[in-house]
């Protein structure tokens, strides 16, 4: 199915309700739109101009607080909509019911550029994680005045820039996201104490704290990954023993089988690296898993050599499903358009449409 979303730029980015019948797009056209599911057809519904740049990232909230989306823009802003229902008379006189987005807070906390917003799991509460360019992260949490309340000071959690987090939603464990960023960053190097980080790995995963009424950060575990991270996106738990947390870079996709324990410690049980068991080798952008975790869609660009002897680049996204433990490639999507840092188990192309 092709979606013409009448956008007047690129798409950027995509987000799923939870039930998996609304999605919204987020683009250079610096406006945010939403999408329903009428009779088996995809309708707009809603269209908001949010920003005053291009919108690189766009998420929905769990459904448990209201119908909640979060938006970030090259203007080093973070807008939180939210869906507000009200009756309506007509000309007629009949009422009737209207729905409409309404900005519920606009966050303009940093100087530098957001790379990720993300919402915490709904078992700890209304809260936003919001990771910049220059490594530092953001906690905004709603408390019981239903305003978004910055969680003390900005953390450096990345020395040269994060490019991705994401949570674990599991209900009975510890608030604790991953992050991912740049293997060098040289414009930030100046600001930041070296002798805070002992080696440079761009993966590790961060636990919220309170320690005497005040809130930190504290990192549990590095994983051992020296490159660039894409980006990387914590799998749904499903009641399982372990945990699935799978990661973009140019060196392809790498899936961390890990397990929590004692609530703070992880201990890290295998590593399945797709990209050696494909050929030709290719470079990862965006990985996103489904709700049951085993599917992984990943958008990616792979050098091939035509009839001429000639590399040519091939745009795809790549699903791969979990057989019998092992990760098996399932499908492969090509598009000469496709937008390589847009995925959610769909693809997009620059001319606004969605497959």
């Amino acid at each position: 199915m092709l979606i013409d979303t009448t956008h007047q730029d690129i798409i950027h980015d995509i987000a799923f309700n939870f039930d998996g019948n609304r999605f919204a797009t987020a683009s250079s056209d610096q406006t945010m739109r939403v999408y329903n599911k009428v009779n088996g057809k995809w309708e707009k519904s809603a269209e908001c101009k949010c920003h005053d740049g291009p919108i690189w990232k766009i998420r929905w909230a769990d459904p448990k607080f209201g119908q909640l989306i979060a938006t970030c823009s090259q203007d080093k802003g973070v807008c939180v909509w939210e869906e507000k229902k009200f009756l309506q008379e007509n000309p007629s006189g009949q009422k009737q019911i209207i729905i409409q987005w309404k900005q519920r807070i606009l966050i303009l906390e940093s100087k530098e550029a957001v790379a990720d917003i993300q919402f915490g799991s709904k078992s700890n509460g209304l809260l936003l994680a919001i990771a910049y360019v220059d490594g530092k992260l953001q906690i905004h949490r709603v408390y019981e005045q239903n305003q978004f309340i910055k969680e003390g000071e900005d953390i450096q959690i990345m020395i040269y820039g994060l490019r991705a987090i994401s949570w674990n939603h599991a209900p009975l464990e510890r608030e604790m996201l991953v992050a991912a960023g740049n293997a060098e960053q040289q414009k930030y190097l100046s600001k930041i104490k070296m002798d805070h980080f002992n080696e440079v790995k761009t993966m590790a995963i961060w636990m919220l704290e309170y320690e005497n009424q005040k809130f930190g950060m504290k990192k549990i575990y590095e994983f051992d990954e020296e490159k660039t991270i894409n980006d990387v996106q914590w799998a749904n738990q499903n009641g399982k023993s372990f945990h699935l947390i799978a990661s973009a870079s140019a060196e392809g996709v790498k899936i961390w089988q890990i397990k929590i324990i004692k609530e703070s410690q992880v201990e890290k049980m295998k590593v399945f690296n797709i990209n050696r068991e494909t050929k030709p080798n290719y470079h990862a952008y965006r990985v996103s898993w489904n709700i049951l975790a085993n599917l992984l869609a990943v958008s990616c660009e792979s050098k091939k050599m035509d009839e001429n002897q000639a590399f040519v680049t091939s745009r795809e996204v790549r699903i791969y499903q979990n057989q019998n433990g092992s990760w098996v490639a399932k499908g492969i999507i090509q598009e000469a358009n496709f937008i390589r840092d847009s995925i959610s188990l769909q693809h997009f192309t620059t001319n606004g449409l969605i497959s």
